[in-house]
């Protein structure tokens, strides 16, 4: 026998993982993101948790809402024929949707996704979600309890994602006993808020809600402030995107949104020590911890993937139970199973922070879980 044929025979095949991001942006966090998935796949190898190489294949596609669904599907089609085993991404609702139902078809291989939409969960599809339509609205109430507001106007932009957070802020606000004063429409891309500001403003709310993917933003503070008004203002995980550069943190200065960054979980912070010790730097924000724990079930679906094979890996995924998690408050857990498909432990899996009022940066402010008793009316005690 040949030495090359040899060397090909003894030579071990690399796990491949894919990670399909709909939402590439400029800033440091897809660098954060590619960075965390590689630091944790390393250590896995290290520890011996995985035997074998693990090779991250990227796709980035421009999907909804500046680009097409179609290009998010295209994108997961070439990472199946590519022979990856798991797939990270997509993160937004309107592309993860409908791709659930195509990935279902496929039935080839699990994909972990961001996205809130229980819509968007499958026999393939898992979430570790980044926040979801039917949690935050009363995590966001359990806030506004908490800051004692109680007269609400909404802003919603219109699209799938703000329209299904609108249906459920407006019944969590209810049995929180929150009034909601008025609802206005705005687009989901960036436009001129000066008489979506005047119509809120004319409700005489106590707080102003935004509830939206997030680009329905962009200008909102500034159309504030060419109006004098300078209500309390809150989103959902919309605030995120103040992470992905510092002209997201100007757009959304003042504003108070939930997140899954807290500086208190001492899992999340160990892991940024290692990867400041690895990198050079320390990402004070959401991404890190996302990958962190996304690459974890991976990893661990990788593991104990019995073949290894795509839907070897789905019931690996399946058997991951009380992971420590780097993301959201001390305490949060991640776990998976049969028929469950969110992988979150925990009402503070989110906490609310809150953007400075110069923009240069973000503060911890409250956990929902102080008053999600009454959010939820229940009572306490």
């Amino acid at each position: 026998m040949a030495d090359d044929e040899v060397r090909a025979y003894g030579s071990v095949a690399p796990l491949k993982v894919g990670l399909l991001n709909d939402y590439p942006t400029s800033g440091d966090t897809d660098s954060d993101t590619v960075a965390s998935l590689r630091l944790v796949f390393d250590e896995a190898i290290a520890a011996g948790v995985v035997d074998r190489p693990i090779e991250l294949v990227i796709r980035n596609a421009i999907g909804l809402p500046n680009g097409t669904y179609h290009a998010v599907e295209q994108a997961y089609d070439e990472l199946v024929a590519e022979g990856c085993l798991v797939i990270f991404g997509p993160w937004v609702s309107d592309n993860a949707v409908p791709l659930t139902g195509h990935a279902d078809r496929v039935a080839k291989v699990p994909n972990i996704i961001l996205s809130g939409s229980e819509g968007a969960l499958g026999e393939w599809t898992f979430a570790l979600n980044n926040g979801s339509m039917p949690e935050e609205p009363v995590m966001l109430a359990a806030v506004l309890l908490g800051d004692g507001r109680s007269r609400i106007a909404i802003a919603y932009e219109a699209s799938l994602i703000g329209k299904e957070y609108l249906s459920f802020a407006e019944k969590a606000y209810a049995a929180a006993g929150l009034k909601v004063v008025t609802t206005v429409a705005i687009p989901q891309v960036e436009a001129d808020k000066a008489e979506a500001v005047r119509q809120l403003r004319a409700a005489e709310p106590d707080a102003l809600v935004h509830v939206g993917f997030g680009h329905g933003l962009w200008g909102f503070s500034d159309a504030l402030l060419a109006a004098d008004w300078d209500p309390p203002r809150y989103t959902t995980t919309a605030f995120e995107m103040a992470h992905i550069n510092t002209d997201w943190m100007w757009q959304l200065r003042g504003w108070i949104g939930l997140d899954s960054y807290d500086e208190r979980n001492e899992v999340g912070q160990a892991f940024l020590d290692r990867f400041e010790a690895r990198y050079g730097r320390r990402p004070g924000q959401s991404m890190p911890g996302l990958c962190h724990d996304a690459a974890t079930v991976i990893v661990r679906g990788l593991s104990a993937a019995r073949p290894l094979t795509g839907e070897g890996v789905k019931h690996g995924i399946e058997q991951v139970k009380l992971v420590p998690a780097a993301s959201g408050a001390p305490g949060t857990f991640l776990r998976f199973g049969r028929y469950i498909r969110q992988g979150w432990m925990g009402t503070d899996y989110l906490i609310a922070r809150r953007i400075l009022p110069d923009g240069t940066g973000h503060v911890f402010h409250s956990e929902p879980s102080e008053h999600i008793s009454r959010a939820v009316g229940v009572a306490s005690g």
